[in-house]
């Protein structure tokens, strides 16, 4: 069998976190994901997401994922059926956060819960969770 984790230590991308702001006002921030393995998938694929910043957990109402242009809310990502998130293509994690980071490094992790689709034989996918921590710094 494959092994599907090796693309773990890679699905939170080490690029800087980037404040988000309109008119000046800060909303929050973005940082950058990338689907955990070989292949790309349909968004829908994705079962389950976690982020957490600083060891604490992000609800879910507060987080926007950008892929391919456009935005979702985590709630609509499981019904993603013709949106497909190429594989080395990087998502954009977006976290409505007015009172926003303190400048410095922050521990980001991320964990989704996705099935891997081309191993649905008879409807039995195989389900992964994926991990990664990666420390990020903001200006």
């Amino acid at each position: 069998m494959a092994d599907f984790t090796a693309f773990n230590a890679y699905m939170v991308s080490r690029d800087n976190l980037k404040r988000f702001e309109a008119d000046g006002i800060k909303l929050g921030y973005d940082f950058y994901a990338k689907y955990p393995t070989y292949r790309g998938a349909y968004l829908c694929n994705i079962m389950e997401l976690e982020f957490q910043v600083d060891d604490q957990v992000i609800p879910n109402d507060q987080i926007r994922f950008g892929v391919n242009g456009k935005w979702f809310l985590l709630s609509e990502i499981p019904e993603a059926n013709k949106e497909y998130w190429f594989t080395g293509e990087k998502a954009t994690i977006r976290v409505l956060d007015d009172g926003a980071l303190e400048p410095g490094e922050h521990k980001v992790y991320m964990r989704m819960l996705h099935k891997i689709p081309y191993t649905g034989y008879f409807g039995n996918y195989l389900n992964i969770t994926s991990t990664c921590t990666q420390m990020l710094s903001i200006d």
